[in-house]
């Protein structure tokens, strides 16, 4: 079997990865085992193939996501809770094993275009595997499908609302590149479809009732539109027409107004009594403790499993009120790597944002090809960076593994950095 064969034979394999990743975590598990065990298979036997992967091999991100990954498992190190420790770890090993998968076998790919054509087609399967579950949902909420008719937050499949939301805002973020940089922007069916698909995702974030989705969409939108228009006035004319839009919604959607009022109504609780439940008052309460977590160990962290283990003892000197004891992280991507494995662990952590960055921005301001991967893969950077201020994304699963492989299609470097994917000069791993 040549190595376009095997090519052909691990698409499809990936295709079915990338719709599934909204729909079921275990078929996503299921799928990424069985195209590594094939991908290996093929390297062993076939030297055209392996050759083809070799020469792949040095992608952008790969090196952050490896060191984000070690560091956790060197937490293990010093851990006294290793099954937590073993189980965070594991976690996050997926952050590179997707990364890599992905963006190896697009760019070994021989046929530039050909890649590029088969990534749209792996952002389209993701699109088509998420609308899939919003209509699901809205079927639900509309009282067509089960017993939940009308009732918010909208969460299908026994997915967190949260996390729906949130991975509906990478939905929209790829429905509008699509729109804005391909073909299919320009044609009454493509404009359809994907206009189908982000006011599905756009409904279903409004009936989720997420604020820290709805927060990090209009922050992520706002940094877009900075980026990518270089008319200054146009820029600010995006920005109050923003503003507007999200005052109207405010004023007119009863569900907007009562989730935002909610938040001075914590805030005020938890200045009254500072142990009363509440969202934004326990999000503090664990900022705070993982803080004091950093203070005892700066460097390295109380060790990566050891997250709950010291909430416990948190609570046996009663700093932190026993509902406490249910999170196993303190809604704060940034304050748990620091927490866990300190310094080292923020450090990664940026690292993999850093390297994000550096490789999309660059395009977007540009006038050259590949802006549909470099817009999507700087929404996905930038709204993971401002939702990571009050969740911990990277220790759930179907948000961890839509980072990694929406940057898996969209960052990746070739052998003279000229493809429609990569940026305009070959940055180091």
């Amino acid at each position: 079997m040549s190595s376009s064969s095997l090519h052909r034979l691990l698409y499809p394999g990936l295709l079915l990865f990338g719709m599934s990743l909204p729909l079921s975590k275990s078929a996503s598990n299921i799928l990424l085992v069985a195209l590594y065990l094939v991908a290996l298979v093929g390297a062993f036997y076939n030297k055209e193939f392996r050759d083809d992967l070799m020469r792949s091999c040095r992608q952008p991100l790969t090196a952050a996501l490896a060191l984000f990954s070690l560091i956790a498992y060197i937490g293990i190190i010093h851990t006294e809770n290793y099954a937590d420790g073993f189980s965070i770890a594991n976690k996050f090993v997926s952050l590179p094993a997707i990364y890599f998968l992905v963006s190896v076998l697009l760019q070994s790919d021989r046929s530039e275009d050909a890649g590029a054509r088969k990534a749209e087609f792996l952002l389209f399967a993701f699109l088509v595997g998420l609308s899939a579950l919003n209509l699901f949902g809205l079927m639900t909420f509309l009282g067509v499908l089960g017993d939940g008719k009308y009732v918010v937050p909208l969460a299908p499949l026994g997915m967190h609302h949260i996390w729906f939301s949130n991975v509906n805002a990478l939905g929209i973020y790829t429905a509008v590149a699509f729109l804005l940089f391909t073909r299919y922007g320009t044609s009454a069916r493509g404009r359809t479809a994907f206009g189908s698909c982000l006011l599905l995702s756009a409904c279903c974030i409004l009936l989720s009732t997420s604020r820290t989705a709805w927060f990090s969409l209009a922050v992520t939108a706002l940094v877009l539109a900075a980026v990518s228009i270089k008319n200054k006035k146009t820029v600010v004319l995006v920005v109050l027409l923003s503003v507007l839009a999200f005052a109207s919604m405010y004023r007119f959607f009863p569900l907007v107004h009562d989730r935002v009022n909610l938040i001075s109504e914590d805030i005020a609780l938890y200045a009254d009594n500072k142990k009363a439940e509440s969202s934004i008052g326990g999000r503090i309460l664990m900022w705070r403790a993982a803080w004091r977590m950093f203070e005892w160990h700066p460097y390295i962290g109380v060790g990566t499993g050891d997250f709950q283990r010291t909430m416990k003892v948190f609570r046996r000197s009663r700093l932190v009120p026993f509902y406490l004891l249910a999170f196993n992280q303190p809604h704060n991507m940034y304050l748990f790597s620091m927490a866990t494995n300190g310094i080292a662990g923020l450090t990664a952590l940026l690292y993999i944002f850093y390297r994000s960055l550096r490789s999309s921005a660059p395009i977007i301001r540009s006038d050259g090809a590949g802006k549909l991967f470099a817009f999507l893969a700087m929404a996905t950077a930038v709204h993971f960076m401002v939702a990571g201020f009050m969740d911990s994304f990277f220790n759930i699963q179907v948000l961890r593994f839509s980072f990694a492989f929406i940057m898996g299609v969209c960052i990746r470097s070739s052998a003279n950095c000229a493809g429609p994917a990569a940026p305009p000069r070959c940055p180091p791993p």
